[in-house]
């Protein structure tokens, strides 16, 4: 809850509020009283003090410093007062990269809500704020992901209204290689993202199957709460929630994958940047050119999407059934390298 503004017969609620942008646009070097009366409007010294004096019963941390020759008393604010709704560089630049890395992992929905958040931040940032955001914000630079784009962008509301509602959905989904959508009535659970596959999705419970399944949120079409509905195993989505990889999971038990990654490159880029996946462990050998990771994952499409990203650096431990499926996989991809092509 906000803390109301309190002020009194000489200064207003806008006078405060203008005193305080005045001293956080001084930055470092401060204000001092002669200035602040002046860009008050002509206001009195005796105004000033009453102002910061209000300003500090309310929380604010003023320093109070004397400069110069003769020495001339100069304000820096330290902190604002309870009810400051201004929103620091700092953190306005941390929504803009927000925007732009879930822009770039692949889910242009998240963009959209964001950009609405920016516009109601940029509004709570002072003058100098703004203005070192801006120059910050020009050197950012974020590539490397996909989009995502929703064909339907009302998806949202009514997906959040039945999560919050305990509600079922009927959706019209189109599964990938389909033709036409397909009916499908569900309960929601959870809405995943994914940086490995690059999108957004839909954890649901379908009655029909028996079973958690993802939904991609661009794929689905026509929305509809629906009735009363619970999810019948919390403890079974939760896992399929928190074992997916790639938007890919499973209701089954989690299995654990161990795998050895060659070269030096490969090692430190996992020491300085641990992959995300489920439960995730690394050990490195003495000589630092190789090591044995470990993950678990429910899917073993989940688990093959990240492992064949590391080509040959990576050798799959166990299980032997994953192994053997990985094989496989590279085989059947050195056949397409070896045919020729007319």
């Amino acid at each position: 809850m906000v803390a109301e503004i309190r002020t009194d017969g000489l200064v207003d609620a806008e006078r405060l509020r203008k005193t305080l942008a005045l001293l956080r646009d001084a930055g470092p070097k401060g204000v001092t009283k002669l200035q602040l009366t002046r860009r008050l409007g002509g206001v009195s010294t005796r105004t000033v003090d009453r102002a910061i004096g209000l300003l500090e019963a309310q929380g604010a941390r003023i320093e109070r410093t004397r400069e110069g020759r003769p020495s001339v008393l100069h304000f820096r604010l330290g902190r604002g007062p309870g009810w400051d709704e201004h929103v620091t560089s700092d953190a306005r630049l941390a929504l803009r990269l927000a925007t732009l890395t879930l822009a770039q992992s692949g889910t242009l929905l998240w963009q959209d809500k964001l950009e609405t958040l920016e516009s109601l931040a940029s509004a709570h940032m002072s003058t100098r704020d703004r203005a070192l955001f801006e120059a910050l914000a020009k050197a950012i630079r974020v590539q490397g992901g996909v989009e995502d784009p929703i064909e339907v962008p009302d998806v949202l509301e009514p997906i959040l209204r039945a999560l919050q509602e305990e509600r079922g959905l009927e959706v019209d989904y189109q599964a990938a290689g389909a033709k036409v959508p397909t009916p499908h009535r569900v309960v929601p659970y959870a809405l995943t993202h994914d940086l490995y596959s690059g999108g957004a999705f839909l954890l649901v419970w379908d009655p029909k199957r028996q079973k958690p399944i993802h939904l991609r949120l661009n794929r689905i079409g026509r929305v509809k709460v629906g009735t009363k509905a619970i999810v019948p195993d919390p403890a079974l989505m939760e896992r399929a929630a928190r074992f997916q990889i790639g938007g890919w999971t499973s209701e089954e038990a989690p299995f654990e994958v161990v795998l050895r990654i060659e070269g030096a490159h490969w090692v430190q880029a996992f020491k300085e940047s641990p992959p995300a996946l489920p439960d995730f462990s690394g050990r490195i050998a003495k000589d630092g050119q190789s090591m044995e990771a470990r993950f678990k994952a429910t899917h073993p499409y989940g688990a093959s999407r990240w492992i064949l990203q590391l080509g040959e650096a990576a050798e799959v431990l166990e299980p032997a059934w994953l192994r053997k499926e990985i094989a496989d996989r590279l085989e059947k991809a050195i056949q397409a390298y070896r045919r020729k092509r007319k």
